[in-house]
């Protein structure tokens, strides 16, 4: 009698199902592993559908576009210091990271800043001085050197360096005068909390996993001294200085109503639920 052989045949691989579940994945994480997109049978062909709908392919990873890693980023309200580049960005070498934010100022998406003695990395839209500007006010940094080495102690007229910088960049002097608005929260902040306290909490209330402190912790843990509209400003302030970043939540509606209550408000009526530091140190 001979006996029915069994069937080895493997059931078809669903290919809509791996590239639906492939792009959760990178909604989520931004990056994937070319090993997680499912067999090497079927690997390839479902990399070259994501690749179709505007991801990108590198070494061992699949991903969202490093520049548009970086635009969302940016567009967070982050300032990032290039030595900092790689870890704003998912699946991607330091080498990578760094190349893609420096394509993005060469494609005006961005500006390259120098804060300190960091070159940072900023969004399209902040101010920043023109080559001309820097040229002008050489003139302006070398009467004040020449001050500064003075044998006699001679210095400057306030009025003659305000009158320099004026001719140096048309304006100044009016942007000193239309930042007024700006000192009674200025005064009230540093009054109340310094930048390296405020920078504490973050730090203490950081998840290593995510590398991000949750904003409605921090406020809870500052409101007890500073009250959370005061607290939540000194975040805002802290971010506008540089030393931290304030990103917005999700979009999935986690946050309860006391929750979105601590949190500053955001481009486009978001909420900034998520703190991280720059690495500026503060003073």
């Amino acid at each position: 009698m001979v006996k029915a052989k069994r069937s080895t045949a493997r059931a078809p691989v669903d290919n809509a199902a791996l590239l639906a579940k492939a792009l959760e994945s990178l909604s989520r994480d931004s990056a994937l592993k070319l090993s997680a997109l499912g067999s090497a049978a079927v690997r390839a062909t479902v990399a070259e559908e994501l690749v179709k709908q505007g991801f990108e392919v590198s070494g061992s990873w699949v991903r969202k576009p490093l520049v548009q890693q970086l635009r969302q980023a940016l567009a967070d309200g982050a300032f990032i210091s290039i030595k900092a580049v790689p870890q704003h960005v998912a699946g991607a070498t330091g080498a990578e990271a760094k190349r893609a934010a420096l394509a993005l100022v060469a494609s005006g998406g961005a500006k390259l800043a120098l804060r300190g003695s960091e070159e940072v990395l900023v969004p399209a839209s902040a101010q920043v001085l023109s080559r001309d500007d820097l040229r002008r006010f050489d003139a302006v940094a070398k009467s004040v050197a020449k001050a500064a080495r003075s044998r006699s102690g001679a210095s400057l007229l306030l009025g003659d360096l305000l009158e320099m910088l004026e001719e140096a960049v048309p304006g100044v002097a009016a942007g000193r005068g239309a930042r007024r608005g700006e000192e009674p929260l200025r005064k009230k902040v540093e009054g109340e909390a310094s930048f390296g306290e405020v920078l504490a909490v973050v730090e203490q209330t950081l998840d290593p996993r995510t590398g991000l402190s949750f904003v409605p912790e921090v406020v809870a843990r500052l409101r007890s001294r500073l009250g959370a509209e005061t607290a939540s400003a000194v975040l805002v302030a802290a971010a506008t200085a540089g030393f931290l970043e304030l990103r917005p939540e999700g979009g999935l509606n986690r946050l309860s109503e006391q929750e979105l209550s601590m949190c500053p408000e955001g481009p486009h009526g978001t909420r900034l639920s998520w703190a991280r530091r720059t690495g500026m140190v503060a003073p």
